[in-house]
Protein backbone atom coordinates (compact mmCIF):
# COMPACT_ATOMS: atom_id res chain seq x y z
CA UNK A 1 0.00 0.00 0.00
CA UNK A 2 1.26 3.44 -0.82
CA UNK A 3 -1.10 5.69 1.25
CA UNK A 4 -1.09 8.98 2.01
CA UNK A 5 -1.45 10.34 5.32
CA UNK A 6 -2.95 13.64 4.77
CA UNK A 7 -6.03 12.22 2.28
CA UNK A 8 -6.86 9.78 4.91
CA UNK A 9 -10.39 10.48 5.77
CA UNK A 10 -9.83 9.03 9.30
CA UNK A 11 -8.00 11.77 10.15
CA UNK A 12 -9.29 15.79 10.24
CA UNK A 13 -8.02 18.78 8.47
CA UNK A 14 -5.14 19.02 10.04
CA UNK A 15 -3.16 15.96 10.33
CA UNK A 16 0.02 15.70 12.39
CA UNK A 17 3.32 17.53 10.22
CA UNK A 18 6.28 15.87 9.26
CA UNK A 19 7.64 17.40 12.03
CA UNK A 20 5.73 16.66 14.80
CA UNK A 21 5.91 13.51 13.78
CA UNK A 22 9.63 13.67 14.10
CA UNK A 23 9.08 15.03 18.04
CA UNK A 24 6.31 12.91 18.32
CA UNK A 25 8.92 9.87 17.47
CA UNK A 26 11.89 11.35 19.38
CA UNK A 27 9.48 11.95 22.57
CA UNK A 28 8.12 8.54 22.73
CA UNK A 29 11.34 6.75 22.00
CA UNK A 30 13.19 8.73 24.79
CA UNK A 31 10.36 7.60 27.27
CA UNK A 32 10.70 3.87 26.19
CA UNK A 33 14.74 4.63 26.90
CA UNK A 34 13.70 5.60 30.19
CA UNK A 35 11.38 2.17 30.40
CA UNK A 36 14.90 0.11 29.90
CA UNK A 37 17.03 2.44 32.10
CA UNK A 38 14.91 2.30 35.18
CA UNK A 39 14.48 -1.65 34.30
CA UNK A 40 18.19 -2.07 33.66
CA UNK A 41 19.19 -0.18 36.26
CA UNK A 42 19.36 -2.45 38.95
CA UNK A 43 21.26 -4.86 37.09
CA UNK A 44 24.27 -3.19 37.48
CA UNK A 45 23.71 -2.39 41.32
CA UNK A 46 22.61 -6.36 41.89
CA UNK A 47 25.72 -7.38 43.48
CA UNK A 48 25.79 -4.59 45.92
CA UNK A 49 22.16 -5.25 46.80
CA UNK A 50 22.93 -8.67 47.16
CA UNK A 51 25.75 -8.24 49.94
CA UNK A 52 23.54 -4.83 51.79
CA UNK A 53 20.51 -6.76 52.11
CA UNK A 54 22.37 -10.55 52.36
CA UNK A 55 20.10 -12.10 48.82
CA UNK A 56 20.50 -15.20 47.32
CA UNK A 57 20.91 -15.47 43.63
CA UNK A 58 17.09 -16.52 43.24
CA UNK A 59 16.41 -13.47 44.94
CA UNK A 60 18.21 -11.26 42.88
CA UNK A 61 16.48 -13.39 39.76
CA UNK A 62 13.56 -12.45 41.24
CA UNK A 63 14.18 -8.90 41.76
CA UNK A 64 15.24 -8.08 38.21
CA UNK A 65 12.83 -10.36 36.06
CA UNK A 66 10.01 -11.65 38.16
CA UNK A 67 8.95 -8.91 40.21
CA UNK A 68 8.90 -6.87 37.33
CA UNK A 69 6.80 -9.29 35.10
CA UNK A 70 3.99 -10.18 38.07
CA UNK A 71 2.24 -7.12 37.45
CA UNK A 72 3.03 -6.04 34.31
CA UNK A 73 2.37 -8.85 32.44
CA UNK A 74 -1.31 -8.93 34.48
CA UNK A 75 -1.96 -5.10 33.39
CA UNK A 76 -0.73 -4.46 29.93
CA UNK A 77 -3.60 -6.31 28.44
CA UNK A 78 -6.52 -4.33 30.13
CA UNK A 79 -4.16 -1.05 29.48
CA UNK A 80 -4.02 -2.32 26.42
CA UNK A 81 -7.81 -2.60 25.21
CA UNK A 82 -8.32 0.62 26.72
CA UNK A 83 -5.52 2.11 24.39
CA UNK A 84 -7.30 0.46 21.41
CA UNK A 85 -9.91 2.52 21.97
CA UNK A 86 -8.88 5.63 24.15
CA UNK A 87 -6.83 8.38 24.76
CA UNK A 88 -3.12 6.46 24.29
CA UNK A 89 -0.81 10.08 24.76
CA UNK A 90 -2.91 10.43 28.71
CA UNK A 91 -1.90 6.38 29.24
CA UNK A 92 1.59 6.79 28.30
CA UNK A 93 2.41 10.27 30.06
CA UNK A 94 0.75 8.79 33.12
CA UNK A 95 2.47 5.23 32.75
CA UNK A 96 6.01 7.82 32.46
CA UNK A 97 5.28 9.02 35.94
CA UNK A 98 3.73 6.40 37.48
CA UNK A 99 6.93 4.11 37.02
CA UNK A 100 9.63 6.45 37.58
CA UNK A 101 8.20 7.57 41.18
CA UNK A 102 8.08 3.41 42.16
CA UNK A 103 12.03 3.24 40.59
CA UNK A 104 12.87 6.07 43.05
CA UNK A 105 11.24 4.39 45.94
CA UNK A 106 13.34 1.40 45.13
CA UNK A 107 16.18 3.22 46.68
CA UNK A 108 14.14 3.45 50.09
CA UNK A 109 13.78 -0.22 50.83
CA UNK A 110 15.07 -1.55 53.41
CA UNK A 111 14.41 -5.37 52.87
CA UNK A 112 13.69 -7.65 50.04
CA UNK A 113 10.03 -7.59 50.89
CA UNK A 114 9.68 -3.98 50.34
CA UNK A 115 12.18 -3.51 47.15
CA UNK A 116 9.90 -6.53 45.58
CA UNK A 117 7.08 -4.50 45.88
CA UNK A 118 8.55 -2.00 44.94
CA UNK A 119 9.89 -3.02 41.73
CA UNK A 120 6.63 -4.66 41.01
CA UNK A 121 5.40 -1.03 40.67
CA UNK A 122 7.59 -0.43 38.16
CA UNK A 123 6.16 -3.24 35.80
CA UNK A 124 2.74 -1.63 36.24
CA UNK A 125 3.51 1.42 35.35
CA UNK A 126 5.87 0.15 32.30
CA UNK A 127 2.89 -1.93 31.44
CA UNK A 128 1.74 1.37 29.51
CA UNK A 129 4.21 2.55 27.60
CA UNK A 130 5.03 -0.03 24.93
CA UNK A 131 1.97 -1.31 23.53
CA UNK A 132 0.35 2.10 23.20
CA UNK A 133 3.49 4.33 21.86
CA UNK A 134 3.83 0.89 19.02
CA UNK A 135 -0.11 1.73 18.62
CA UNK A 136 0.24 5.56 18.10
CA UNK A 137 3.54 5.43 15.92
CA UNK A 138 1.30 2.98 13.32
CA UNK A 139 -1.26 5.30 13.36
CA UNK A 140 1.16 8.35 11.62
CA UNK A 141 3.13 6.19 9.38
CA UNK A 142 2.07 4.38 6.08
CA UNK A 143 3.30 0.79 6.33
CA UNK A 144 6.17 1.48 3.81
CA UNK A 145 7.73 3.42 6.69
CA UNK A 146 6.09 1.32 10.06
CA UNK A 147 9.29 -0.92 10.22
CA UNK A 148 11.68 1.58 10.08
CA UNK A 149 9.51 4.07 12.86
CA UNK A 150 8.97 1.04 15.09
CA UNK A 151 12.80 0.35 14.70
CA UNK A 152 13.72 4.13 15.54
CA UNK A 153 11.42 3.45 18.55
CA UNK A 154 13.00 0.43 19.32
CA UNK A 155 16.34 1.74 19.79
CA UNK A 156 15.27 3.37 23.13
CA UNK A 157 15.44 -0.08 24.51
CA UNK A 158 19.24 -0.76 23.83
CA UNK A 159 19.98 2.77 24.50
CA UNK A 160 18.32 3.04 27.44
CA UNK A 161 19.51 -0.16 28.94
CA UNK A 162 22.98 0.95 28.19
CA UNK A 163 22.84 4.19 29.57
CA UNK A 164 21.17 2.86 32.58
CA UNK A 165 24.14 0.10 32.74
CA UNK A 166 26.78 3.11 32.50
CA UNK A 167 25.16 5.56 34.92
CA UNK A 168 24.58 2.79 37.24
CA UNK A 169 27.86 1.42 37.35
CA UNK A 170 29.23 5.26 37.81
CA UNK A 171 26.65 6.53 40.43
CA UNK A 172 26.68 2.91 42.52
CA UNK A 173 30.54 3.73 42.77
CA UNK A 174 29.74 7.67 44.35
CA UNK A 175 26.59 7.80 45.73
CA UNK A 176 25.52 3.80 46.15
CA UNK A 177 22.90 1.94 44.97
CA UNK A 178 20.19 3.82 46.56
CA UNK A 179 20.48 7.02 45.60
CA UNK A 180 21.75 5.84 42.11
CA UNK A 181 18.03 4.58 41.85
CA UNK A 182 16.43 7.78 43.66
CA UNK A 183 18.28 9.46 40.72
CA UNK A 184 16.89 7.35 37.93
CA UNK A 185 13.52 7.85 38.64
CA UNK A 186 13.85 11.64 38.19
CA UNK A 187 14.04 12.25 34.56
CA UNK A 188 10.78 10.29 33.83
CA UNK A 189 8.74 13.19 35.60
CA UNK A 190 9.87 15.54 33.19
CA UNK A 191 9.23 13.32 30.00
CA UNK A 192 6.04 12.23 31.42
CA UNK A 193 4.77 15.86 31.56
CA UNK A 194 6.03 16.53 27.97
CA UNK A 195 3.92 13.36 26.99
CA UNK A 196 1.04 14.79 28.59
CA UNK A 197 1.00 18.16 27.54
CA UNK A 198 2.36 18.40 24.03
CA UNK A 199 1.48 15.09 22.70
CA UNK A 200 -1.91 14.86 20.72
CA UNK A 201 -4.14 12.20 20.28
CA UNK A 202 -4.97 11.59 16.63
CA UNK A 203 -8.54 9.90 17.33
CA UNK A 204 -9.60 13.11 18.79
CA UNK A 205 -9.32 14.50 15.51
CA UNK A 206 -10.85 11.94 13.49
CA UNK A 207 -14.85 11.99 11.92
CA UNK A 208 -16.89 10.45 14.52
CA UNK A 209 -17.86 7.75 11.88
CA UNK A 210 -13.83 6.62 11.83
CA UNK A 211 -13.44 6.31 15.32
CA UNK A 212 -12.33 3.05 16.56
CA UNK A 213 -15.29 0.47 17.98
CA UNK A 214 -15.23 -1.07 21.08
CA UNK A 215 -14.07 -5.17 19.46
CA UNK A 216 -14.18 -7.88 21.87
CA UNK A 217 -11.17 -9.52 23.19
CA UNK A 218 -12.52 -12.99 21.89
CA UNK A 219 -12.07 -12.30 18.52
CA UNK A 220 -8.06 -11.31 19.04
CA UNK A 221 -7.55 -14.91 21.00
CA UNK A 222 -9.22 -16.30 17.94
CA UNK A 223 -7.43 -15.24 15.56
CA UNK A 224 -3.72 -15.11 16.90
CA UNK A 225 -4.70 -18.63 17.74
CA UNK A 226 -6.03 -20.03 14.49
CA UNK A 227 -2.42 -18.18 13.26
CA UNK A 228 0.77 -20.30 13.09
CA UNK A 229 3.02 -17.40 12.28
CA UNK A 230 2.05 -14.93 14.98
CA UNK A 231 1.84 -17.60 17.41
CA UNK A 232 5.76 -18.47 16.73
CA UNK A 233 7.01 -14.97 16.08
CA UNK A 234 5.43 -14.87 19.92
CA UNK A 235 7.15 -17.33 21.09
CA UNK A 236 10.25 -16.97 19.34
CA UNK A 237 10.84 -13.37 20.74
CA UNK A 238 9.71 -14.55 24.49
CA UNK A 239 12.90 -16.87 23.99
CA UNK A 240 15.28 -14.27 23.32
CA UNK A 241 13.97 -12.44 26.08
CA UNK A 242 14.99 -15.11 28.12
CA UNK A 243 18.16 -15.35 26.77
CA UNK A 244 18.78 -11.32 26.97
CA UNK A 245 17.07 -10.69 30.01
CA UNK A 246 18.86 -13.63 31.88
CA UNK A 247 22.16 -12.46 30.71
CA UNK A 248 22.15 -8.61 31.59
CA UNK A 249 20.16 -9.51 34.98
CA UNK A 250 23.55 -11.71 36.04
CA UNK A 251 26.37 -10.14 34.29
CA UNK A 252 27.21 -7.94 36.47
CA UNK A 253 27.82 -10.40 39.30
CA UNK A 254 29.48 -12.21 36.43
CA UNK A 255 32.40 -9.35 35.97
CA UNK A 256 32.84 -8.97 39.43
CA UNK A 257 32.94 -12.90 40.51
CA UNK A 258 35.34 -13.97 38.16
CA UNK A 259 37.03 -10.74 36.56
CA UNK A 260 36.85 -8.36 39.63
CA UNK A 261 40.80 -7.90 39.56
CA UNK A 262 41.64 -7.70 36.38
CA UNK A 263 38.79 -4.85 35.80
CA UNK A 264 40.05 -3.11 39.02
CA UNK A 265 43.70 -2.74 37.29
CA UNK A 266 41.97 -1.95 34.53
CA UNK A 267 39.78 0.91 35.96
CA UNK A 268 42.60 2.06 38.36
CA UNK A 269 44.13 3.72 34.87
CA UNK A 270 41.12 6.02 34.86
CA UNK A 271 40.09 6.30 38.34
CA UNK A 272 37.10 4.21 38.10
CA UNK A 273 36.59 0.85 40.26
CA UNK A 274 35.60 -2.58 38.47
CA UNK A 275 31.19 -1.94 38.57
CA UNK A 276 32.16 1.11 36.70
CA UNK A 277 34.34 0.17 34.06
CA UNK A 278 31.70 -2.97 33.69
CA UNK A 279 28.51 -0.24 33.48
CA UNK A 280 30.70 1.84 31.08
CA UNK A 281 31.64 -1.25 28.80
CA UNK A 282 28.46 -2.64 28.44
CA UNK A 283 26.58 0.45 28.52
CA UNK A 284 29.21 1.72 25.02
CA UNK A 285 28.72 -1.56 23.28
CA UNK A 286 25.06 -2.02 24.12
CA UNK A 287 24.17 1.88 23.36
CA UNK A 288 26.23 1.79 19.96
CA UNK A 289 25.82 -1.74 18.97
CA UNK A 290 22.11 -1.92 19.92
CA UNK A 291 20.91 0.80 18.42
CA UNK A 292 22.74 0.02 15.10
CA UNK A 293 21.29 -3.05 14.99
CA UNK A 294 17.77 -1.69 15.42
CA UNK A 295 17.95 0.94 12.89
CA UNK A 296 19.24 -1.81 10.73
CA UNK A 297 16.69 -4.60 11.31
CA UNK A 298 13.96 -1.74 10.84
CA UNK A 299 15.66 -0.41 7.23
CA UNK A 300 15.94 -4.02 6.12
CA UNK A 301 12.34 -4.50 7.31
CA UNK A 302 11.02 -1.28 4.71
CA UNK A 303 13.43 -2.72 2.16
CA UNK A 304 12.79 -6.40 1.68
CA UNK A 305 9.78 -6.44 4.13
CA UNK A 306 7.67 -4.95 1.19
CA UNK A 307 8.76 -7.41 -1.55
CA UNK A 308 8.93 -10.39 0.61
CA UNK A 309 7.12 -10.15 3.88
CA UNK A 310 9.00 -13.73 5.13
CA UNK A 311 11.43 -10.91 5.70
CA UNK A 312 9.53 -9.77 8.67
CA UNK A 313 10.71 -13.13 10.60
CA UNK A 314 13.76 -14.46 8.78
CA UNK A 315 15.84 -10.90 10.06
CA UNK A 316 14.85 -12.03 13.65
CA UNK A 317 15.70 -15.59 13.13
CA UNK A 318 19.27 -14.49 11.91
CA UNK A 319 19.63 -12.35 14.97
CA UNK A 320 18.80 -14.92 17.50
CA UNK A 321 21.30 -17.46 15.91
CA UNK A 322 24.09 -15.31 16.06
CA UNK A 323 22.82 -14.00 19.64
CA UNK A 324 23.78 -17.39 20.77
CA UNK A 325 26.96 -17.11 20.06
CA UNK A 326 28.25 -13.82 20.75
CA UNK A 327 26.85 -14.81 24.34
CA UNK A 328 28.83 -17.97 24.66
CA UNK A 329 32.21 -16.13 23.60
CA UNK A 330 31.36 -13.19 25.50
CA UNK A 331 30.81 -15.40 28.84
CA UNK A 332 33.80 -17.91 27.95
CA UNK A 333 36.67 -15.17 26.80
CA UNK A 334 39.73 -15.54 29.58
CA UNK A 335 39.95 -11.60 29.83
CA UNK A 336 37.29 -9.50 31.09
CA UNK A 337 37.79 -6.35 29.24
CA UNK A 338 38.22 -8.88 25.79
CA UNK A 339 34.96 -10.23 26.92
CA UNK A 340 33.08 -6.59 28.06
CA UNK A 341 34.19 -5.55 24.25
CA UNK A 342 32.50 -8.90 22.80
CA UNK A 343 28.94 -7.28 24.40
CA UNK A 344 29.31 -5.79 20.61
CA UNK A 345 27.79 -8.82 18.88
CA UNK A 346 24.96 -10.19 20.96
CA UNK A 347 24.21 -6.15 21.58
CA UNK A 348 23.59 -5.72 17.92
CA UNK A 349 22.45 -8.85 16.64
CA UNK A 350 19.85 -9.62 19.34
CA UNK A 351 18.70 -5.81 18.59
CA UNK A 352 17.52 -7.19 14.59
CA UNK A 353 13.81 -8.02 16.10
CA UNK A 354 12.03 -4.44 17.15
CA UNK A 355 11.53 -3.20 13.64
CA UNK A 356 10.18 -5.92 11.34
CA UNK A 357 9.12 -8.33 14.27
CA UNK A 358 7.01 -5.72 15.33
CA UNK A 359 5.86 -4.71 12.20
CA UNK A 360 4.70 -8.97 11.74
CA UNK A 361 2.91 -9.29 14.71
CA UNK A 362 0.97 -5.81 14.36
CA UNK A 363 -0.26 -6.92 10.60
CA UNK A 364 -1.15 -10.33 11.57
CA UNK A 365 -3.41 -8.93 14.48
CA UNK A 366 -5.05 -6.17 12.26
CA UNK A 367 -5.40 -2.65 12.94
CA UNK A 368 -8.63 -2.71 14.88
CA UNK A 369 -6.38 -4.65 17.99
CA UNK A 370 -2.49 -3.35 17.53
CA UNK A 371 -2.21 -2.29 21.09
CA UNK A 372 -4.00 -4.93 22.39
CA UNK A 373 -2.23 -8.08 20.41
CA UNK A 374 1.51 -6.53 21.50
CA UNK A 375 0.57 -6.27 25.12
CA UNK A 376 -0.41 -10.20 24.50
CA UNK A 377 2.76 -10.54 23.31
CA UNK A 378 4.41 -8.53 26.27
CA UNK A 379 2.29 -10.93 28.49
CA UNK A 380 4.11 -14.41 26.92
CA UNK A 381 6.80 -12.17 26.57
CA UNK A 382 7.29 -11.34 30.49
CA UNK A 383 6.16 -14.83 31.57
CA UNK A 384 8.64 -16.74 29.82
CA UNK A 385 11.66 -13.97 29.25
CA UNK A 386 11.56 -11.74 31.95
CA UNK A 387 10.22 -13.39 34.72
CA UNK A 388 11.35 -17.16 34.15
CA UNK A 389 15.33 -16.01 32.86
CA UNK A 390 17.23 -14.28 35.62
CA UNK A 391 14.93 -16.42 38.34
CA UNK A 392 16.23 -19.96 36.04
CA UNK A 393 19.76 -18.88 35.85
CA UNK A 394 19.79 -17.83 39.61
CA UNK A 395 18.17 -20.81 40.77
CA UNK A 396 20.60 -22.88 38.23
CA UNK A 397 23.41 -21.10 40.14
CA UNK A 398 22.44 -21.48 43.65
CA UNK A 399 22.49 -25.37 43.14
CA UNK A 400 25.34 -25.65 41.49
CA UNK A 401 27.58 -23.55 44.00
CA UNK A 402 28.01 -25.85 46.59
CA UNK A 403 29.70 -28.00 43.53
CA UNK A 404 31.42 -24.97 41.83
CA UNK A 405 31.50 -22.37 44.12
CA UNK A 406 29.48 -19.06 43.29
CA UNK A 407 31.90 -17.45 40.17
CA UNK A 408 31.75 -20.82 38.45
CA UNK A 409 27.88 -21.47 39.25
CA UNK A 410 27.03 -18.35 37.64
CA UNK A 411 28.90 -18.77 34.63
CA UNK A 412 27.66 -22.38 33.83
CA UNK A 413 23.91 -21.69 34.72
CA UNK A 414 24.14 -18.50 32.12
CA UNK A 415 25.94 -20.55 29.59
CA UNK A 416 23.45 -23.43 30.40
CA UNK A 417 20.53 -20.56 29.81
CA UNK A 418 21.84 -19.00 26.24
CA UNK A 419 21.36 -22.12 24.41
CA UNK A 420 17.55 -21.12 24.56
CA UNK A 421 18.47 -18.76 21.61
CA UNK A 422 18.48 -21.67 19.00
CA UNK A 423 14.79 -22.40 19.69
CA UNK A 424 13.72 -18.65 19.54
CA UNK A 425 15.84 -18.70 16.18
CA UNK A 426 13.88 -22.04 15.47
CA UNK A 427 10.49 -20.67 15.91
CA UNK A 428 10.92 -17.58 13.58
CA UNK A 429 11.94 -19.53 10.86
CA UNK A 430 8.92 -21.66 11.51
CA UNK A 431 6.80 -18.48 11.44
CA UNK A 432 8.22 -17.54 8.05
CA UNK A 433 7.46 -20.51 6.46
CA UNK A 434 3.13 -19.40 6.63
CA UNK A 435 3.46 -15.25 7.58
CA UNK A 436 2.67 -14.42 3.88
CA UNK A 437 -0.42 -17.00 3.49
CA UNK A 438 -1.58 -15.79 7.05
CA UNK A 439 -0.93 -11.76 6.27
CA UNK A 440 -3.28 -12.28 3.07
CA UNK A 441 -5.88 -13.60 5.07
CA UNK A 442 -5.91 -10.45 7.09
CA UNK A 443 -7.58 -7.31 6.64
CA UNK A 444 -6.83 -4.24 7.45
CA UNK A 445 -9.72 -2.91 9.61
CA UNK A 446 -9.84 0.74 9.96
CA UNK A 447 -6.24 1.14 8.89
CA UNK A 448 -6.18 4.66 7.82
CA UNK A 449 -4.02 4.01 4.94
CA UNK A 450 -5.88 1.08 3.80
CA UNK A 451 -9.14 3.00 3.87
CA UNK A 452 -7.48 5.98 2.23
CA UNK A 453 -6.47 3.41 -1.30
CA UNK A 454 -9.89 1.77 -1.26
Amino acid sequence: MQGNYENSPHFGTQPPSARYRNYMIVLLTVGFGLNLLDRQVINVLAEAIKHDLQLADWQLGALTGLSFALLYSVVALPIARVADRGNRVRIIGLAILGWSVFTACCGMAANFIQLLTFRVGVGVGEAGCSPPSQSLIADVYRPSQRSGALGIFGAGSPVGAAVGLAAGGLLAETVGWRWTLILAGLPGVAIGLLVLFTLREPRETRIEAAKPQSAPIMGLLRRITAQRAFAFLMLGVSLLSFMNVGAMAFATSFYLRLHRPELAAFGSHFGLGPTAIIGLGMGLMGATAGGAGTALGGWLGNRWGVRNVRAYALIPAVGSFVTVFGYLTMFTLPSGVISLVSFVVPAFFSNLWNGPGTVALQSLAGYQYKATAMAVVLFVTSVLGLGLGPLTIGLMSDSLRPELGSARALQVAILIAMTVGFASALCHWIASLSIERELQATPEIEDPFAVANA
